[in-house]
C-alpha cells in the first residue's frame, strides 16, 4: 500500500488515538470484572478492547481521509466490508437464536462474531457517509 505523507501523518495520529483506546478499555474491561464479576470470557473481553480501539483507528482514518491507499478503490472496500459484516453478523444471529450466546450469565466466545461484525459495520457507514459527503462537496466545486 501507498500512502502520501499527509495520510501517513494522519495515520499515525489515528494510530495514537486507537493505542491509548485500547489501554484505557482495557484496563475498564479489567475493573469491570473486578466490581460486577466474571460477565463474559476473556476472549470476548479482550475482543471488545481490540474492537474499540480498531473502531477508533478507523473512524480517524477515514474522516482524515488516509484509509484507503491511493490505488485502492472504494467500491472493492465497501463490498469486502458488507460481506464481512454480513457473515459476522449472520454468525451472531444463529448463536443467538440457539441461545449459545450467554451461558450460565457470562458472554461465551460465540459473541466474538457479533462484535466483529457490529465493529465491521460501523467501519462500514462511517466510510460510505465519507464517502457521499466527499462526493457531494466535490460536485459542488
Amino acid at each position: 500500500m501507498h500512502f502520501d505523507e499527509r495520510q501517513e501523518l494522519a495515520r499515525g495520529k489515528a494510530f495514537q488515538y486507537g493505542f491509548f483506546t485500547l489501554i484505557i478499555t482495557a484496563y475498564a474491561y479489567g475493573a469491570s470484572d473486578m466490581i460486577f464479576g466474571r460477565w463474559c470470557d476473556a476472549l470476548v473481553g479482550v475482543t471488545i478492547c481490540l474492537a474499540v480501539s480498531m473502531c477508533v483507528f478507523a473512524v480517524t482514518c477515514i474522516l482524515k481521509d488516509a484509509y484507503l491507499s491511493l490505488r485502492e478503490k472504494p467500491r472493492t472496500v465497501m463490498t469486502m466490508f458488507a460481506l464481512l459484516a454480513a457473515i459476522n453478523l449472520g454468525f451472531g444471529a444463529m448463536y443467538a437464536v440457539s441461545g449459545d450466546l450467554v451461558e450460565d450469565g457470562v458472554l461465551t466466545f460465540r459473541a466474538v462474531n457479533p462484535i466483529i461484525g457490529v465493529l465491521v459495520l460501523v467501519i462500514l457507514v462511517v466510510y460510505i457517509v465519507n464517502h457521499l459527503l466527499c462526493s457531494r462537496e466535490e460536485e459542488a466545486e
